[in-house]
């Protein structure tokens, strides 16, 4: 059979568009794999960064808790024995007319100050460093906070604990962590909200630690984002954000304010540790 020019060229046709599409095949698989090492190290270089400053975050966190931790206890050994100290020179003084009205008017004056500095100073340094969450545990630092505050009859609380055996279980750092984001809630409720009353449930969902907070006060009144922003919020984003420990604010329904706080108890150095 005899082959005709037309034929050749239709073959080099043929030929060229395949070695085109083969050349654009190969341009495109190499693009798509070049973007894919890009995203990967893009990735692997957001985790790092990310890791990084979690490292940061944690660091600077244990700093303010050693610090808190050293001025609460010198608010306590210090200041406290001083007042304390005080108090009994006064009580232990002798004076030469016993029966001097203005005299025992000073003393008594004199030594109610010195009760409720000693006071103030107690409730300073508990805030500070709450020895009860060292020695006993978090349910117990709850419930003892909870306590100041409604004596204090600033707020009434209702604390209801359904996971006493996994709150005491856990470690120290992150027992610290949920106590100051309850604390931090319950300032803010004291000082921004009007509310005359809060409630405070914890319980195990799914191997999960479940913190309701709730009040009933004006709630959020802004956006989500500027309420995000506020220095209250950061820290409660901070310290759970160090401890893997997630938070959804409750949608607002006119009134009050609501968070569910979520802890996986498979994070717990404790239970990690025991079950490695």
């Amino acid at each position: 059979m005899q082959i005709t020019n037309n034929d050749n060229t239709a073959v080099l046709i043929i030929l060229a568009m395949l070695g085109v599409f083969l050349a654009v095949g190969t341009f495109i698989i190499y693009s798509i794999r070049n973007q894919n090492k890009l995203l990967r190290q893009r990735q692997e270089f957001q985790k790092a960064q990310l890791a990084h400053q979690k490292e940061l975050l944690k660091a600077t966190i244990e700093s303010q808790e050693n610090e808190r931790k050293r001025i609460g206890q010198d608010l306590h050994d210090d200041v406290g024995t001083t007042i304390s100290g005080l108090r009994l020179l006064i009580e232990m003084f002798k004076p030469a007319h016993p029966d001097d009205d203005n005299l025992k008017e000073f003393t008594q004056t004199s030594k109610s100050i010195i009760d409720k500095i000693v006071k103030d100073v107690r409730n300073i340094s508990h805030n500070l460093s709450p020895t009860t969450l060292r020695y006993y545990g978090l349910p117990a630092a709850i419930t003892e906070h909870c306590t100041i505050i409604n004596q204090s009859g600033k707020l009434s609380i209702t604390f209801d604990n359904q996971a006493e055996a996994e709150l005491q279980s856990l470690h120290i750092t992150v027992a610290t962590a949920l106590y100051r984001v309850l604390e931090e809630l319950l300032n803010n409720t004291i000082k921004h909200s009007g509310a005359n009353r809060a409630t405070i449930s914890i319980k195990m969902i799914a191997n999960n630690i479940v913190i309701d907070y709730n009040d009933n006060g004006k709630g959020i009144t802004i956006s989500h984002d500027i309420f995000k922003k506020g220095m209250g919020m950061q820290n409660i984003e901070s310290r759970l954000l160090n401890i893997d420990a997630a938070y959804t604010i409750q949608p607002y329904n006119g009134q009050g304010f609501g968070i569910e706080i979520t802890y996986p108890l498979h994070l717990n150095p404790v239970t990690a540790a025991s079950n490695g």
